[in-house]
């Protein structure tokens, strides 16, 4: 089904036959990297560039950082999905995915998706999904957290519900696009950021970090009240942006600095790329509100992010100051 547009509307409706809420399902992938482009766009470029389709919204912040959202685009899915241990079931309905921009220079292509119980053991027609956005019906009767941790657990190419594609598609069609001059400021990998939450009325607010197999991934996994997905879905992507961040800063620019500094090479270029173009945009989202802050304030007191961060930074700069006492050669 191909693709059409939705402007963005908060949660998706997670109401059941009758007014009860049952349990819920929302799983979501998110893609981070640098922009294809030589210098950092303005906020103008920037409202261009996620522009997706003609006519559609942008939704932006200018502080304390630049933040540029596009309207939501809607992808129909209909696949099995990966159940661990034992169970089967199949999905049916609507991704919703979007473009986000930072600072005009990190990229991320968000898609997501919420998961209810199908009132009808048969599969109806798309008309009846798309009066649901974002909302994906499964037909079967799976536990809910054999479900979940499929989805976790799943590696690509997926075998289950492929929200990676859809947020790959977003970022590929962002990357393509002229606004671009399609420049390399920096030579980063991309990174990946799965999570899945569980979401009942009587639930509190969790985040944990879930060991994963596949390369420049990261999964969480979450809990809490039907309301909360907004919430959840934006600390995700918070979270991938700063693990992105800190990924390279830390993997990218100081091992290699220290490699070309070892090599008797010049690698102020990119410490100085480091310290003026992505060190600003390190900015943890407790300011956003106070739910948000409980998230955050609960993963970093197990991962100490901002500390890992902060000593990456002063690595950084240290390698600035050692080029001023004795610079290598520039070849």
């Amino acid at each position: 089904m191909p693709p059409a547009t939705s402007e963005r509307g908060g949660a998706p409706p997670t109401t059941g036959p009758g007014g009860h809420r049952p349990p819920v399902l929302a799983f979501g992938e998110v893609r981070t990297c640098l922009l294809q482009n030589q210098a950092a766009l303005s906020p103008s470029a920037v409202t261009a560039l996620v522009q997706l389709s003609p006519g559609s919204p942008v939704s932006r912040v200018e502080r304390p950082v630049h933040r540029a959202v596009s309207a939501d685009l809607l992808t129909g899915v209909d696949c099995g999905l990966h159940v661990l241990r034992h169970g089967r079931g199949r999905a049916i309905g609507t991704v919703l995915s979007h473009a986000i921009v930072t600072g005009g220079r990190v990229l991320q292509g968000s898609a997501y998706v919420t998961l209810l119980p199908a009132a009808s053991r048969e599969r109806q027609a798309w008309r009846h999904y798309l009066r649901r956005p974002g909302v994906a019906e499964i037909i079967g009767s799976p536990d809910p957290d054999n479900v979940l941790d499929g989805f976790l657990d799943d590696q690509p190419p997926a075998r289950g519900l492929d929200l990676a594609s859809i947020s790959d598609r977003i970022v590929e069609d962002v990357q393509q696009s002229s606004v671009l001059d399609h420049g390399t400021a920096l030579r980063a990998s991309a990174t990946t950021t799965r999570w899945a939450a569980s979401l009942r009325p009587d639930s509190t607010l969790a985040v944990g970090i879930v060991k994963s197999h596949m390369t420049n991934a990261h999964v969480i996994r979450l809990r809490g009240h039907p309301d909360d997905l907004p919430t959840l879905l934006r600390f995700c992507e918070e979270f991938a942006l700063h693990e992105w961040l800190l990924a390279t800063v830390r993997d990218v620019v100081v091992v290699r600095a220290e490699h070309a500094v070892a090599q008797d090479r010049d690698p102020l270029d990119s410490l100085l790329f480091a310290l003026n173009q992505l060190m600003p945009l390190w900015m943890p989202p407790r300011y956003l509100n106070a739910r948000i802050k409980e998230l955050w304030d609960g993963l970093e007191r197990r991962t100490h992010y901002e500390l890992v961060f902060l000593r990456a930074t002063e690595r950084v700069r240290d390698l600035r100051d050692q080029m001023r006492i004795r610079p290598p050669r520039r070849i």
